[in-house]
């Protein structure tokens, strides 16, 4: 579903799919047309820190998306949380990327799907070839 700043309260978990919706970019809606999230010099990738920017700089021509959750932080709870990490510089993609910001700050509790989905992937993969290797070595032995 489409939204507009309109349609937008603080303390929103927002969202915009990036790179070919290879992924996507997170934020904290501060109100008045601001997002609170991780921002890097070279597309978001180099010396990232929590910023507070404009919603167009958030969204850079992506659709933007409302992160919905059963259970979360009241709102004033949340944005307060995004401020007080304002200038953070702890950035890391496996686990404190943008992502894990923003759902911490509406929840509390640091996650990511997307890097559940990659490294759940590789570990499926690892998985798969040890049990190849394995049956490999037992053919042989036989």
């Amino acid at each position: 579903m489409q939204f507009t700043t309109d349609d937008l309260h603080h303390g929103d978990h927002l969202y915009v799919k990036r790179k070919g919706l290879l992924y996507s970019h997170h934020g904290i809606y501060a109100g008045e047309g601001l997002v609170i999230h991780f921002k890097g010099t070279v597309r978001e990738k180099k010396d990232p820190v929590v910023t507070m920017t404009d919603i167009d700089n958030f969204l850079e021509g992506g659709k933007l998306k409302r992160r919905y959750y059963k259970k979360r932080l009241p709102p004033d709870e949340t944005l307060r949380i995004a401020m007080d990490h304002l200038d953070l510089k702890e950035y890391s993609i496996a686990f404190n990327n943008c992502e894990h910001f923003a759902t911490f700050c509406a929840t509390g509790k640091k996650k990511s799907s997307q890097v559940r989905i990659v490294f759940g992937g590789i570990v499926g993969v690892t998985l798969a070839a040890a049990a190849a290797l394995i049956r490999k070595k037992k053919a042989t032995e036989s």
